[in-house]
């Protein structure tokens, strides 16, 4: 069997995914159009990713020498207009989709249903251009399509949840230099927004602006425009991270954290607590509590604890790339 993970690296996770499968015995790739910033790695980056003339190239190239396609964020080897994706149905190749967010969820829907929600506070819209078609076309030939969190399987049909696939190896790298000093009288909070709108950032700043106002020692760390592995250097410095505060459902940060030990504070609706498999070790707060859960946290340092040692051992058996790349091929093989 021979798994192209394509074409977009979001993060980290096609490459991860297709190491993952190379431990264990299988011929699989990871192929991106482009880098970026935090500098996840790939197999194969293109030379020129805006060219359509090489895409076409490498989608002739990779239809004879794959057999299996796994496709991320609505994208297949000719982009966002898949017009690739039937020829290769009818070539006999096996296609998955991975949805992971905005290239899945109808924002209309989920403000009219959520009292809070992301898209009501994204502007301007981030939902992808191509999503219903997207949708439609994974519908019609996706053998199966795996969503990264719960809140998108009332989206995409035939949707199976495969949780955010996390690269232990640089976790266990950044946990194995010296545990960072802590001050016992301050509070530093860690956030990585990749998009502020998206992530309620600002109800955070907000938050944090009130609270030093009143006297507590608490500090924030905005953590953007970093390589991925210093990001998570800098967030092992942290007392507590803070995840996506409107989604309702915990992203790839939280399980990054988790993995590396930190406590986490994510906004997870009620409702979909009963679709993960395991209630995941997480501090539950919205834009409406967070300042109280900040000042329990301040106040309670031993509460703490606990959520590292459990977020660790969650981490491992939830998110772990094994344990996901086989997952993978059970429905690769069906």
């Amino acid at each position: 069997m021979r798994i192209l993970h394509a074409p977009e690296n979001i993060g980290g996770m096609a490459g991860v995914l297709a190491r993952a499968q190379v431990d264990l015995g299988y011929q699989a790739c990871s192929y991106s159009f482009a880098s970026n910033h935090f500098k996840f790695p790939a197999d194969i980056v293109m030379k020129r990713p805006d060219s359509y003339l090489e895409r076409l190239q490498k989608a002739i190239s990779f239809s004879t020498k794959f057999d299996v396609f796994h496709f991320y964020f609505g994208s297949s080897l000719l982009g966002y207009t898949l017009k690739d994706v039937r020829w290769l149905c009818l070539m006999g190749k096996k296609v998955f989709f991975y949805f992971c967010g905005c290239d899945a969820r109808d924002e209309k829907a989920t403000i009219m249903k959520y009292p809070i929600s992301a898209c009501a506070s994204c502007f301007p819209k981030l939902c992808n251009a191509n999503r219903q078609q997207a949708l439609a076309i994974a519908s019609q030939y996706g053998r199966v399509n795996f969503v990264s969190t719960p809140d998108l399987l009332e989206f995409v049909d035939r949707s199976i949840l495969l949780p955010q696939v996390v690269d232990f190896d640089l976790i266990n790298e950044v946990l194995s230099a010296p545990e960072p000093q802590r001050d016992p009288d301050k509070l530093v909070i860690a956030h990585a927004p990749t998009n502020r709108n998206l992530k309620g950032t600002s109800f955070l700043i907000e938050t944090v602006t009130d609270l030093k106002a009143q006297g507590m020692k608490i500090e924030l760390l905005l953590i953007e425009q970093m390589n991925h592995a210093d990001a998570l250097r800098l967030y092992r410095q942290a007392d507590i991270a803070v995840d996506q505060l409107l989604v309702g459902s915990y992203g790839m940060v939280s399980a990054e954290m988790m993995a590396l030990g930190v406590p986490t504070v994510v906004y997870l609706r009620d409702d979909l607590m009963p679709k993960y498999s395991q209630i995941p070790p997480l501090i539950n707060a919205t834009p409406l509590n967070l300042k109280d859960v900040f000042v329990r946290l301040y106040d309670c340092r031993d509460e703490l604890e606990s959520y590292r040692v459990r977020g660790r051992q969650y981490a491992m058996e939830i998110h772990h790339p094994a344990r996901l790349a086989q997952l993978c091929l059970e429905y690769y093989r069906r």
